[in-house]
């Protein structure tokens, strides 16, 4: 269709109020009237009507179409993308695009499972919050919220490797399956910190069916307070019961989780947990901290005291000797002698005695057994375990547990030579150095590593496996207060190489030996999972 011409009135010359568009129309000029009726000043006067002009832009764009489709046939990089993305024929219950569903599931961790609620948006897990209907809840901290990302990563395991090189599923199946067969192997078995007790029931099972088997535990940040409360027994703080803190290389707000932390927050506010409250200063805690380097916890505490790493050990050997502790057990421990200290110390001393069983004295995951000791002790003289305490001793499922010491020994008399490693720490990397792990590492007949990231392990190791993300995986847990709790999966794994612990566990369990990630033959559900 051509371009309308308009034909204006004529302007009365007498009214000097028309507002004229250009100075070409107010002259009114043959030029003028010539650029009013072409639409395309340049290259318009070779059309001689609108139909001409619409069969050019026809051809043109015939042309272009066609030059475009001969140029993909000389293009060998050029072809049609191949999609297997299948729409809903029959859309999954509750899911409407671009609004979020919501899932209870917990995240396991070495102080005990956190529970969270898992936001989704079309299947896929974006976000982790607290849940606030959970007997244990007290919140999430910033590896909680960011271990989402971890699902998501790029740096994330998603190929096997034998001795450090892409291998198959088909040669690790073979492997596997030829050691379920074999009942009589030496075969370790390192588990992390957490508490799972399906994991410990099928642990059992492989006790009965490897008769040479052993099971060791080993984190790099639980360090060897487990060895001064006992074999299976851990402590957890209420913090909401704890008039005075003594942190002893603790930053239990940080990394060193001793239990629920938020209960402290709420007593370091004079206006109480809630804003309606009246203020009540005396209701408020006091935090001393003994520390070598700065820590989150060292930077809020009242009264912190800095003292080099070999001091700390005399300093709590001190405090010991102040509330009454047995000379014997802190006989070794020497004494302090700057007079700075010794003042810090005497008025510590008598702020816990006459907060007696309502105060706490805590031992970071860094120090030795032997603070470990004498921080246990001091709370036992001042009463601060127990019912209505705010220290509680709690029994746990992991028991007969070897440490990383044992298995070194192990390794080196020859009692294990295939070692399946379950941790999420990287020994060979964070291993004590006087172990000498590595050393040990390379005697083994056959090693196997489970884990998200390809590090030093895995690439010492004879076969790495990735691990499935927590939020691909069935699982059980408990929290640290020992409530149990569940942790279901919120997508299938990202990967098809990605395994979970449970899976690896039952795989070395079965006959068949064979590894499967959530799915079995035809879409059934993994054994694991039923």
């Amino acid at each position: 269709m051509s371009k309308r011409i308009w034909n204006h009135p004529e302007a009365d010359a007498g009214n000097t109020t028309v507002a004229w568009r250009s100075p070409g129309q107010l002259q009114d000029s043959k030029e003028f009237r010539t650029w009013l009726e072409r639409e395309f000043p340049q290259g318009a006067a070779e059309m001689a009507d609108g139909e001409d002009a619409e069969t050019s832009r026809r051809s043109f764009l015939k042309l272009m179409g066609a030059s475009t489709a001969l140029a993909g046939f000389g293009m060998a990089a050029c072809r049609r993308p191949e999609s297997y993305i299948v729409p809903y024929t029959k859309a999954p219950e509750w899911v409407i695009p671009g609004k979020a569903t919501y899932y209870a599931s917990s995240m396991p961790r070495s102080g005990g499972a956190t529970p969270v609620v898992v936001t989704t948006f079309e299947g896929r897990p974006t976000k982790l919050g607290a849940n606030s209907l959970h007997p244990d809840n007290e919140g999430t901290d910033a590896f909680v919220q960011a271990s989402v990302l971890d699902l998501y990563s790029v740096s994330r395991s998603r190929t096997i490797l034998k001795s450090g090189k892409k291998a198959s599923r088909k040669e690790l199946d073979e492997v596997i399956a030829a050691l379920s067969k074999d009942t009589a192997a030496k075969i370790g078995f390192v588990f992390g910190a957490d508490e799972s007790p399906t994991r410990t029931r099928v642990a059992a099972e492989i006790a009965k069916k490897f008769s040479a088997a052993k099971f060791y535990q080993y984190e790099a940040l639980t360090g060897e307070a487990a060895a001064a409360l006992g074999d299976g027994v851990k402590t957890v703080v209420d913090f909401a019961k704890a008039d005075r803190i003594v942190s002893l290389d603790c930053d239990f707000t940080g990394l060193d989780s001793q239990g629920p932390v938020r209960p402290f927050y709420d007593r370091r506010k004079p206006e109480g947990r809630f804003y309606d409250q009246k203020p009540d200063a005396s209701k408020m805690n006091r935090l001393y901290a003994v520390e070598a380097a700065y820590s989150v916890t060292g930077g809020i505490a009242d009264h912190r005291l800095r003292v080099p790493v070999s001091q700390i050990l005399t300093i709590a050997a001190q405090i010991a000797k102040g509330v009454g502790v047995d000379a014997g057990t802190i006989a070794s421990a020497g004494e302090v002698t700057d007079s700075k200290h010794l003042e810090w110390i005497t008025a510590l001393v008598a702020d816990l005695k006459a907060h007696a069983g309502k105060s706490v004295v805590l031992a970071g995951s860094r120090q030795p057994a032997a603070v470990q000791h004498l921080a246990l002790a001091i709370n036992i003289a001042l009463g601060n375990i127990g019912e209505n305490k705010p220290l509680a001793a709690l029994r746990t499922g992991t028991t007969g547990l070897g440490t990383i010491e044992t298995l070194v020994a192990d390794i080196n008399k020859g009692t294990i030579d295939t070692l399946v490693l379950l941790t999420p720490a990287n020994p060979l990397f964070d291993a004590p150095s006087d172990l000498k792990f590595a050393e040990a590492f390379g005697k083994l007949k056959a090693s196997f590593h489970l884990g998200q990231r390809t590090d030093a392990t895995a690439h010492a190791a004879t076969w790495h496996i990735p691990a499935a993300h927590y939020l691909e995986t069935w699982a059980d847990a408990r929290s640290s207060r020992g409530t149990y709790t569940i942790v279901q999966p919120m997508i299938l794994p990202l990967y098809e190489d990605c395994v979970s612990e449970l899976e690896l566990l039952l795989a070395l369990l079965s006959a068949e030996g064979v590894l499967l990630n959530g799915e079995g033959p035809k879409g059934e559900a993994s054994p694991a999972y039923t």
